[in-house]
């Protein structure tokens, strides 16, 4: 379904998590797709793992099982003191 919206590329689906990390760092994506559904998956893991390579990509988790997406962003900020992190936190 997705390959047929408008301004969506699908570059590449991979079933093994080093491979995908792999392809994530060749291809740079905006987003990453989890399927939350995979029992043998440690999505935590997962997801540290590719915020790692690019901190600031969208990860979205999918679970067709339940009908749900779960969205994790990860962001890079610099504090210099503790009121920046006071305002990340109360963000």
């Amino acid at each position: 379904m997705l390959s047929q919206e408008s301004g969506i590329e699908i570059v590449r689906r991979d079933a093994d998590v080093s491979t995908a990390v792999k392809c994530i760092q060749e291809y740079q994506p905006d987003v990453v797709i989890i399927d939350c559904d995979d029992p043998e998956l440690d999505l935590s893991s997962v997801i540290l793992c590719i915020l790692r390579e690019r901190p600031g990509i969208c990860i979205i988790g999918l679970s067709l099982e339940h009908n749900k997406i779960s969205v994790y962003r990860g962001e890079e900020k610099q504090i210099f003191q503790v009121a920046d992190l006071m305002d990340i936190i109360n963000d």
